[in-house]
């Protein structure tokens, strides 16, 4: 008896079927069989034909078979499949290129810069283009191709924006800021915009686009709030190291003079001389600026581990940028890196005094520029200082010593 029932109305059930959007002969007839056993087991449980079927119906929703239809013939697509496969898989190597250049970073070993840029260059170039067509061609109802572009667009400078900024590269800021900007102002927008007119099919996107409202909100909070007090401290310890370590580097240069003596030629003499009033010059210039940013909290000629307002976010940007004073200081570091490659032939020399004025030239404008030392706490710009000053003498010793020939 119901079986006679639903095969009278299996013309029904099928254009029904069809009618919500199955065009596939196979699929269609799959789809069927299982409707029609759905429909006998509500009926076994003593429902009528028709409150069963219209169950049935509601069970499978508006747009699950279009979806269902588009999926499984993107299954049996095997070229598709294949890319899909190669995207995720070449996803994953990035990835994984990534994460071991960070490592390497971490630990300070050769190849970090190389497997960081090779890991983003291959995301942003390869995996993320493949993964936003193969995403895209996996939607039944395509969405405005706008979404996946600025999606796309704001990935991609955000992870290009952290690598320039690892590898100390012009532009860091500038694509930071684009991406954040990308992501607030076109990305956040369309998602939610998108979410809304999808609300009354799929309401369960809904939720999502909350928490990312709150995970931005968060990380806008978290961006805004001061430097713990740990950090802080850290800063001031490792201040206070750079300091003793520049004083141990100077006697250990004065002690390579008074060995010398007067065996070095006039020649010798003369650089050596240069060098030494270019570099204490460089120094008297970090302490002033040391010393002014403590005058400015009110605390002037305290020693930076005494410093009470260690978290205040101007003085740094008072003496360092608007005063110009870390500008006429980083001129004058680069003449004396540039006097001392001249001086010294010895390439691992040359390369040791590199590594120790790193933050000469564009490391300077990157690190230790307008925008990097506006809001950060004067402890920290302090430091920055303090490692200059240290870079300063350990360059003044490794060149005096090479010209002196121990």
């Amino acid at each position: 008896m119901i079986g006679a029932t639903i095969d009278d109305n299996l013309e029904r059930i099928r254009s029904d079927l069809a009618g919500r959007g199955l065009t596939c002969q196979r699929l269609l007839d799959d789809v069927l069989d299982h409707v029609c056993c759905m429909v006998e087991e509500k009926m076994h449980a003593g429902e009528d034909f028709e409150s069963s079927y219209g169950a049935v119906l509601d069970s499978i929703g508006e747009n699950r078979l279009p979806e269902l239809q588009h999926q499984t013939l993107l299954n049996l697509d095997k070229k598709f499949q294949r890319m899909k496969n190669f995207t995720y898989i070449f996803g994953l190597s990035s990835a994984l290129v990534t994460l071991l250049g960070a490592f390497f970073k971490r630990m300070h070993w050769p190849g970090a810069g190389i497997l960081l840029t090779v890991g983003i260059v291959l995301i942003v170039l390869v995996f993320l283009p493949l993964y936003f067509v193969t995403n895209y061609r996996e939607q039944a109802e395509k969405k405005n191709p706008v979404y996946p572009v600025v999606g796309y667009l704001t990935l991609a400078l955000l992870l290009a924006g952290a690598l320039f900024k690892i590898m100390h590269w012009p532009g860091a800021g500038s694509m930071v800021l684009l991406g954040t900007g990308f992501l607030i102002v076109g990305f956040v927008p369309l998602y939610v915009v998108n979410a809304f007119r999808r609300a009354g099919k799929q309401k369960v996107a809904l939720p999502y686009v909350v928490m990312l409202l709150v995970g931005i909100a968060i990380i806008t909070l978290f961006a805004n709030v001061n430097m713990s007090k740990t950090s802080l401290e850290l800063y001031r310890e490792e201040a206070v190291q750079n300091e003793a370590s520049v004083q141990q580097v100077r006697e250990r240069t004065a002690a390579l003079l008074e060995l010398a003596g007067d065996s070095v030629t006039a020649d010798r003499q003369g650089s050596i001389a240069r060098i030494h009033e270019q570099a204490r010059s460089l120094q008297v210039r970090i302490e002033a600026m040391q010393d002014e940013m403590i005058s400015l909290v009110g605390e002037p000629g305290a020693f930076i581990g005494d410093v009470q307002a260690i978290d205040n976010r101007r003085a740094g940007d008072q003496v360092i940028s608007k005063d110009g004073a870390g500008r006429e200081f980083d001129l004058e570091a680069n003449i004396f890196r540039e006097m001392l490659e001249e001086m010294i032939d010895d390439p691992v020399v040359r390369g040791q005094i590199g590594d120790h004025l790193e933050f000469t030239g564009k490391i300077w404008k990157i690190e230790y520029g307008a925008g990097h030392v506006l809001n950060e706490p004067l402890v920290k710009n302090y430091y920055k200082l303090s490692d200059a000053a240290k870079g300063i003498a350990l360059a003044e010793y490794v060149a005096i010593r090479n010209l002196l020939g121990n």
